[in-house]
């Protein structure tokens, strides 16, 4: 069989090497678009999750917030320091008005308050009871609305009862006579006949006396012997407070 004639061979060879750079071309473009859609970039993808392109470990974070959390500020539900503290009350048994205004007169020596009534008075109760830092107190409280003359007056021991004369302790350092003239305590009062509070002044106040319309109580004091004696009303009472040193 004859051979095929050289330019024939030629033109066969040229369209092989075509069709080989033409298969590579788009190879490399196919290769191309592949390998930039996988970049990063406005047009990639990028790995899942990434920010601008980087990776999640490489993200930046949110800047932290300026404003302190309420443990860093240091709140709480307790009052601020400084905050003032409320001042207790005077004791429930003194049942009266509150402290007396300031400007208060405590005297030392013999006071006579005057009888308001010819007939003899009942004592219904006697109390005691202490504003802490002003004074210490106590209450004598009538029947009706009457009242007997009282006189408070400084007093020394010995002690005695009347009428029997049996001695009477009263402890204390200095002491207070307090005579209820136009009273009785039988039968209207069934209260104790001594206290033994031991207040800063008030250590003790002790009946020594109910005969023929005198009612005697002895205070025994830790000192000063001075006090202040006023009146109430609804119901009647005499009250004396007794100055805390």
């Amino acid at each position: 069989m004859p051979g095929e004639p050289a330019p024939a061979r030629f033109a066969g060879f040229l369209s092989g090497i075509r069709l080989a750079a033409l298969g590579t071309a788009f190879a490399m473009v196919v290769a191309f678009v592949i390998v930039a859609r996988s970049l990063p970039g406005p047009g990639g993808v990028g790995p899942a999750g990434s920010v601008s392109g980087l990776p999640p470990s490489t993200a930046p974070s949110a800047p932290p917030s300026s404003a302190a959390s309420p443990s860093a500020l240091g709140s709480s539900s307790s009052p601020p320091s400084g905050a003032p503290t409320p001042v207790p009350s005077a004791s429930s048994a003194l049942t009266s008005p509150l402290p007396e205004p300031s400007g208060t007169v405590f005297v030392c020596g013999t006071t006579v308050l005057a009888k308001t009534t010819s007939t003899s008075i009942g004592i219904s109760d006697v109390r005691v009871g202490s504003n802490p830092g002003a004074y210490d107190r106590i209450v004598f409280e009538f029947k009706g609305s009457g009242r007997p003359q009282l006189t408070v007056a400084p007093a020394t021991p010995p002690f005695v009862e009347d009428a029997s004369g049996q001695p009477v302790s009263v402890p204390g350092r200095l002491f207070l006579s307090l005579k209820l003239f136009g009273a009785s305590g039988y039968p209207t009062y069934s209260g104790p006949s001594s206290f033994m509070p031991d207040y800063a002044n008030l250590e003790a106040l002790v009946n020594t006396g109910d005969y023929e319309g005198y009612v005697t109580w002895i205070a025994g004091l830790q000192g000063p012997a001075c006090y202040h004696v006023s009146t109430l009303t609804g119901p009647t009472r005499i009250v004396v407070d007794v100055e805390e040193p």
